[in-house]
């Protein structure tokens, strides 16, 4: 393997793996913003099934090799496909398709999502493993994707428990063979995930534990705990001041509300659309959402707002620098997502100097309790939500904010440092 001098990983050659870029949302476009920097640094090679032209312009002149099928993968859909975990064992046959020269890889860096882990029966033994499970996947364990943006079930949960039991059997098979391994390991991309890989995994958890810092081994080189990496921004991508480019987006984008706050994701329960709109409720506070979802969501959003006196703004998708212009001129960066795994969010306000008001749930709790720059708040304490909403107006208390924020994200979020914890991850 590559030596590893003073954190500095040149010729590293490493294979990164994620089984579809089709989401393309805020994980996928954070590992294609990872793989572009650590192209300058390291020996790089992507491995997908199903890497979508709008990611591959995501990568620019990344000097990255590709790994992919002569044809993307075409994910199985529907209730039996479902039932008998389709979409997983097709993965698993696809990988074996694709020609990967393993002697040409000191480690493998593997992304958590559909199809991902159905690697790794092929992966030599000798390979180092970081698996960077984001999140064990929600659907398999947890309700809150299988509910309306209101929060009501979209089928029976006993039901939906139950379609997902294979799928369930499947991963903890995995995960579990992936801890056998010599030389592997899994992180969650946040202290609240690397909890829940105990929960889940059963796996033990070191509350103590630091950002990147290797598991502790058995007499093996097996690991007997989880890591935490987590996510960054590109800190390039989030100017402290306006650009004129971001002056002249901002009215390209059209009517937007005078005073109004934002909530990035997707329309849905799990972001928790539905209570951030509810909290805005006499506050004559509008609603920007930025994200997608689908239309029919939208408009129930939309027709809520019209019942309780809320104006609501679903954006198209933007540009980043139509991004930082709408986020700028908001008076708070919004969440209630339910336990969000790590949630950027508060991490891009900050750096641009806008206040995170954000629930008390989740990832949440481990990127902003350490930082005075917004507050942590109760997800039914309507009364606190409007007053934090007030105390976001006042100037001083902005700026004060901003002081302390900018300055947070730039030591703990930068590239830079997601890069030095994964080589201290793969440093076997």
């Amino acid at each position: 393997m590559a030596e590893l001098k003073d954190g500095v990983g040149s010729g590293l050659r490493v294979l990164i793996v994620r089984g579809s870029f089709a989401s393309l949302g805020g994980a996928e476009r954070e590992l294609l913003q990872l793989i572009r920097a650590t192209s300058q640094r390291w020996d790089v090679s992507l491995a997908s099934l199903d890497l979508t032209k709008d990611a591959q312009d995501l990568l620019n002149d990344a000097n990255v090799r590709l790994l992919l099928p002569t044809t993307a993968m075409k994910w199985p859909a529907g209730a039996v496909a479902e039932i008998m975990a389709k979409a997983s064992t097709s993965a698993q046959k696809m990988w074996r398709s694709i020609d990967i020269p393993w002697d040409e890889f000191d480690a493998v860096h593997m992304s958590v999502c559909r199809g991902t882990l159905e690697l790794l029966p092929l992966i030599p033994a000798h390979l180092p493993v970081h698996y960077h499970c984001l999140e064990p996947p929600r659907w398999l364990y947890e309700d809150v994707l299988h509910r309306h943006i209101d929060g009501t079930p979209k089928r029976p949960l006993w039901f939906t428990k139950a379609l997902f039991t294979r799928q369930r059997i499947r991963d903890q098979t995995f995960v579990k063979k992936l801890l056998k391994r010599p030389k592997s390991s899994i992180s969650g991309n946040s202290m609240w995930i690397q909890k829940r890989l105990n929960q889940v995994y059963g796996i033990a958890c070191d509350s103590e534990k630091e950002n990147g810092k290797p598991p502790k081994r058995d007499a093996g080189g097996r690991p007997v705990e989880a890591s935490h990496v987590m996510h960054v921004i590109d800190w390039k991508l989030w100017p402290e001041k306006a650009t004129a480019k971001e002056l002249k987006s901002l009215k390209e984008m059209g009517t937007i509300p005078e005073e109004y706050v934002v909530t990035v994701g997707r329309v849905s329960h799990v972001k928790g659309t539905w209570d951030t709109l509810q909290s805005l409720k006499d506050t004559g506070l509008a609603l920007v959402q930025v994200g997608g979802g689908d239309d029919a969501d939208k408009s129930k959003l939309i027709e809520e707002g019209k019942r309780i006196g809320v104006e609501v703004n679903c954006m198209p998708r933007l540009s980043q620098t139509q991004l930082c212009a709408l986020i700028r001129g908001s008076l708070a960066m919004v969440s209630h997502a339910h336990d969000e795994p790590f949630g950027l969010t508060p991490i891009e306000a900050m750096a641009i100097g806008i206040p995170a008001l954000m629930v008390d749930e989740g990832g949440f709790t481990c990127t902003m309790s350490p930082v005075d720059s917004g507050r942590l708040l109760p997800r039914n304490d309507l009364g606190a939500w409007k007053a934090s909403y007030l105390d976001s107006k006042d100037p001083v208390l902005r700026k004060a904010w901003a002081d302390v924020g900018r300055p947070y994200v730039e030591t703990h979020f930068t590239l830079e440092v997601q890069i030095a914890a994964l080589e201290r991850m793969m440093s076997i």
